[in-house]
């Protein structure tokens, strides 16, 4: 079952073209690493999915139904308020910087959402939410300040969060690229207990480590367009765009 379809996503910011004609379906279970270099639109098309972007046209399906139809930056549809919500709240979001309330400790980010958007009693959050942080390998870390965290524990932090909402699909933009390097394992082993359980992962990433050894489908994206896309061993090994042979060739020497 498709939890995200888009047919022909276009973003324009005036004249530029970020995103051209982007058709992706992500299956249940499924884990796609994006890749490609910056500015290929990557991120603004997983934006574009939770509505931080507004598209100039195309289609975004959420689930079996259709979410919103633009064209030529008008909304031919769009679903109903309570209805959006959620269905937005069906996909999790992981962003570069953690964006972390400074005030709240891990456990108080964590729960927050929960309490405030589903209505869930806080000693039920609290259970939950030190679960899920203990998922991420961080239980002797509920009581502390983000200031008292590294970067890969905020992070952590963050995943566990995005969790807590109770998403069908979890979407990652470069998690790991405000990382110190010797922080960004402990990131990318979350993600892979992730993938292994059975969580549907949209990715963004410049770890082609990760992209090989987790992901079911890589799709290249050069110029706001997918150039390519195919499993891992097909595209690390045997790319067939040119783009895609020149891109791997430059980052992996």
């Amino acid at each position: 079952m498709a939890l995200i379809r888009t047919e022909n996503i276009c973003k324009n910011f005036n004249d530029l073209r970020v995103l051209r004609d982007v058709s992706l379906t992500v299956e249940q279970g499924e884990v796609i690493c994006l890749i490609g270099p910056s500015g290929a639109g990557k991120s603004t098309f997983l934006r574009s999915l939770i509505q931080l972007e507004k598209i100039t046209s195309g289609k975004i399906f959420i689930g079996e139904k259709l979410f919103l139809h633009r064209e030529n930056n008008v909304t031919a549809f769009h679903t109903e308020s309570a209805e959006s919500k959620r269905l937005l709240l069906e996909m999790g979001m992981v962003f570069q910087s953690f964006n972390l309330f400074p005030h709240k400790t891990a456990l108080g980010n964590v729960i927050l959402a929960p309490i405030h958007v589903k209505n869930v009693k806080k000693e039920e959050a609290a259970e939950q939410g030190r679960a899920l942080l203990a998922k991420v390998g961080l239980s002797d870390k509920a009581d502390e300040y983000p200031a008292r965290l590294s970067g890969g524990q905020r992070q952590r932090v963050a995943i566990a969060r995005a969790l807590a909402m109770e998403p069908k699909i979890m979407l990652f933009d470069e998690p790991t690229s405000a990382l110190d390097p010797e922080l960004v394992g402990e990131v990318l082993s979350v993600m892979k207990s992730l993938a292994e359980s059975g969580m549907t992962m949209l990715v963004v990433t410049h770890e082609m480590g990760f992209a090989k050894e987790a992901s079911d489908r890589v799709i290249f994206m050069c110029d706001g367009a997918i150039a390519e896309e195919g499993p891992p061993d097909k595209i690390f090994t045997a790319p067939e765009n040119p783009r895609t042979k020149q891109f791997l060739n430059s980052i992996l020497l």
